[in-house]
């Protein structure tokens, strides 16, 4: 083969490979176009969804805003109800306190006066005891004494005592 017809063979594939390159770019430049109006109608279609959205967002968020406030003035209310109830627990436990403390000195002062009182019965009770009943039971022991001295005197002899005879025999 000569240079010419290796020229020409050579030519004529480099003829072909741009023949074929340029049948290659007509095809991706109109597959490009179906590509672009594909993308076109999508995102037609996409930006009318994105404005129903969008209006029914706005119509979502001019519904939600006044609840939203509604909300900040249930909060607003709460907090302060909160901090009522907390205010008047602590004045609550304070009344508590001091009604607890107030009952307990009560019940101190009732218990030694409880104590006094039973401390002076007792006293009194012993004085009873030491002043009126044992002089009284010495009396009475004297005057026993004083009859029995005269019984005998008098008959000569001691009474009999039938009855703490007839008591034992009742216990036997």
């Amino acid at each position: 083969m000569s240079t010419e017809t290796a020229l020409t063979a050579f030519t004529g594939i480099a003829a072909l490979a741009l023949l074929l390159q340029g049948i290659a770019l007509w095809g991706i430049r109109n597959s490009m176009r179906m590509v672009s109006s594909r993308v076109n109608t999508v995102s037609a279609d996409l930006g009318k969804r994105i404005e129903t959205i969008a209006a029914g967002v706005n119509e979502l968020m001019a519904s939600v805003k006044p609840l939203v406030q509604n909300i900040d003035t249930i909060q607003h209310h709460i907090l302060a109800t909160t901090e009522t109830v907390q205010k008047r627990v602590v004045s609550l436990d304070g009344f508590l306190q001091e009604s607890t403390d107030a009952a307990r000195l009560q019940v101190a002062k009732i218990q030694d006066l409880i104590d006094t009182i039973s401390n002076r019965v007792e006293d009194t009770f012993d004085i009873l005891q030491k002043s009126v009943l044992a002089p009284v039971t010495e009396v009475n022991a004297v005057i026993r004494g004083i009859k029995v001295a005269l019984d005998i005197f008098l008959r000569g002899r001691r009474r009999p005592t039938h009855r703490s005879h007839q008591d034992e025999e009742m216990f036997i």
